[in-house]
């Protein structure tokens, strides 16, 4: 199979630029018109260039995008609307041009004769894992349109604990790049226009105002290397994040750091419960379950245990004792486990500690400035107050001096 990328306009004359894989540029051709688009251009691509073009059109769709279609396609469905007629619809009211060739391929693909699920699939990382498996269970029970609205709340969710949190970092963001903007302009103009005039004072330099000037120094040798650094420091982060065994320490750093656990450890807590509810309420055997829960987490330190959890459930365990002894969840959520599986209300119990951590992760992220305004003010207040020392030391020596003499 060969990779084409084309350019064509769909029936309202919107430009759509998109990919496909075929033999031939002919049978490549014949597939981009079967979605009901008009060919401006066509011509094979390598598979590099064809996967950047997909990740980058990937990014261009945002989780808004995947919850306004999965929200009107269940409506759609529950209303006895038929699915080529719902994607018709769908097609046309989407305003994202990268979206809309994602649409048109499933609908392609549908009425090839594929099922929804396999449609979501061959779009690559464009639809969550458990978006599909809701899909592909919603398809085998006849509950398509109970699945995507499932899938829709569960986005929902998902939107706003991701909001809450921005909100959140919005404070600890803005101090930390203004402070940042301040020291390197001290760094780069302050100090260094004040010393010559400290050297000439005749004083012996006070060994803090030295380090001032040294750093400044150095700073001015080798500021252009500071935007490389800003680059090159999350690419490196990024590539050691690669390695399971250091992505599982630094996600291991991330639950358990002081102050960023409230966020990130309710944030877990909360998606954990939130999917195994939805997977409980699917009849997904719990041998599937935790391999889908895993990824959706993102989180390497949390998901090794969880799968380890998963091998003693499937040793003979319970659920609640296979939590307990990987010792990554609170006893709340073991207990609620635990009357769950004794009481054949797992579902409700999970549903509760989904509602419960959520909503302890909006009140911690409502209250996370106040909890970081005085450690910013802190680490903000000492490194000016160790410049303005070093800078007025050999002035008081000076005036000390004067004053004996």
């Amino acid at each position: 199979m060969k990779n084409f990328a084309y350019r064509a306009t769909d029936y309202s004359g919107k430009i759509v630029r998109g990919n496909v894989a075929s033999e031939t540029v002919e049978a490549a051709s014949q597939d981009v018109s079967a979605k009901g688009l008009y060919i401006i251009s066509i011509s094979e691509t390598t598979d590099q260039f064809a996967f950047l073009r997909k990740f980058f059109l990937g990014l261009q769709i945002k989780r808004s995008d995947i919850l306004e279609f999965t929200g009107s396609f269940s409506v759609m469905l529950k209303s006895g609307v038929p699915i080529i007629t719902c994607l018709d619809d769908l097609i046309a009211t989407t305003t994202n041009n990268a979206f809309k060739p994602v649409l048109m391929d499933i609908q392609h693909r549908l009425r090839g004769g594929s099922s929804v699920s396999t449609a979501l699939g061959a779009q690559g990382a464009v639809f969550p894992d458990i978006i599909k498996t809701l899909v592909a269970v919603g398809e085998e029970t006849g509950r398509l349109d109970e699945s995507l609205r499932e899938a829709t709340e569960h986005l929902q969710r998902l939107q706003n604990l991701s909001s809450s949190i921005k909100k959140a970092l919005m404070y600890p963001l803005f101090a930390f790049t203004a402070t940042l903007g301040a020291l390197i302009f001290w760094m780069l103009f302050v100090i260094p226009s004040l010393t010559s005039t400290l050297k000439s004072m005749g004083v012996k330099l006070p060994a803090l105002t030295l380090f001032l000037i040294n750093s400044s120094s150095l700073f001015q040798a080798h500021w252009k290397l500071l935007p490389l650094a800003f680059v090159l420091v999350p690419l490196a982060i990024f590539l050691l994040g690669k390695q399971p065994a250091i992505r599982y320490q630094m996600d291991k750093i991330l639950v358990k750091m002081p102050v960023l656990e409230i966020i990130v450890f309710n944030k877990l807590l909360a998606t954990f419960a939130e999917q195994f509810r939805m997977m409980i309420a699917a009849d997904i055997p719990l041998k599937r379950l935790f391999d889908l829960i895993v990824p959706a987490l993102g989180n390497e330190y949390f998901g090794v245990n969880l799968l380890k959890a998963k091998e003693n459930i499937l040793n003979g365990n319970t659920i609640s004792e296979s939590l307990e002894q990987q010792n990554i969840v609170p006893p709340l959520v073991i207990s609620k486990i635990r009357i769950g599986e004794t009481s054949g209300t797992l579902d409700k119990q999970l549903d509760f500690l989904a509602k419960y951590y959520t909503k302890k992760l909006d009140d911690a992220t409502e209250n996370l400035g106040k909890i970081i305004e005085p450690l910013v003010m802190t680490v903000i207040g000492g490194l000016f107050a160790i410049i303005i020392m070093g800078l007025l030391l050999p002035i008081y020596d000076l005036v000390s001096k004067v004053g004996k003499g």
